[in-house]
């Protein structure tokens, strides 16, 4: 299984700079690679929608108030950036005014253009939450995820790549660092959108029936 000091040894051998035993190590490496992992993990997290960091889940309702805005729900404390919020359930009116209600699903999200949920973000006391109008709403955001054995290959790849090219100046020296640093960047760029081709065919939605046929099945 992976473990960060692997994922870091991957990083310091695009700059050939050696390998290390321990995050805890008195080496630079080491003290480097232990700098930047949980900030450059961070960022590929948010860079991208992975799907093993794709999460979906209910907000609690608190009592704080905010003008204008009628409910505040609590920020997902694993939350590193929101997609949007959904919205649980949807009326659906046929020719005779009938309504029908269903749940939203990821599937239907994904094939269907969703009800826009206007929200914002604020700050109480140090706390972030989000404020919204629309009540029993539903987070889709993307997940801070800090067990390596729940990482894709090609995420590690491409977190690799960004850690080298962070630690390329320091390991390996201005002048070499340099372009080390420019070299990686670029290849994390690259392998992040090779990347993400690969993570997209890992998703499969079948195309929901209309509104007719969902109000007559009911």
């Amino acid at each position: 299984m992976a473990n960060e000091v692997e994922i870091c040894n991957m990083a310091l051998s695009h700059v050939r700079g050696g390998s290390i035993n321990s995050l805890e190590e008195p080496s630079l490496q080491a003290q480097q690679c232990k700098l930047w992992y949980p900030i450059v993990r961070d960022q590929v997290l948010e860079d991208a929608p992975w799907n093993f960091a794709h999460k979906l889940k209910a907000l609690a309702v608190l009592t704080d108030e905010i003008f204008n805005w009628a409910y505040v729900y609590q920020y997902p404390s694993d939350c590193l950036r929101i997609n949007h919020l959904v919205i649980n359930w949807e009326a659906i009116n046929n020719s005779n005014s009938a309504v029908a209600s269903r749940i939203y699903d990821l599937e239907t999200l994904a094939i269907t253009d969703p009800p826009k949920v206007k929200y914002k973000v604020y700050n109480i006391d140090g706390n972030k939450v989000i404020a919204a109008n629309d009540s029993e709403l539903r987070v889709d955001y993307r997940a801070k995820i800090t067990d390596p054995n729940l990482y894709s290959f090609s995420f590690m790849e491409a977190m690799s790549y960004l850690i080298a090219s962070k630690v390329a100046v320091a390991v390996t020296g201005k002048d070499a660092g340099r372009a080390l640093r420019k070299d990686n960047l670029q290849l994390y760029q690259a392998y992040l959108e090779t990347a993400l081709t690969g993570n997209a065919n890992e998703e499969q939605f079948d195309v929901p029936e209309s509104e007719s046929i969902l109000v007559r099945s009911s």
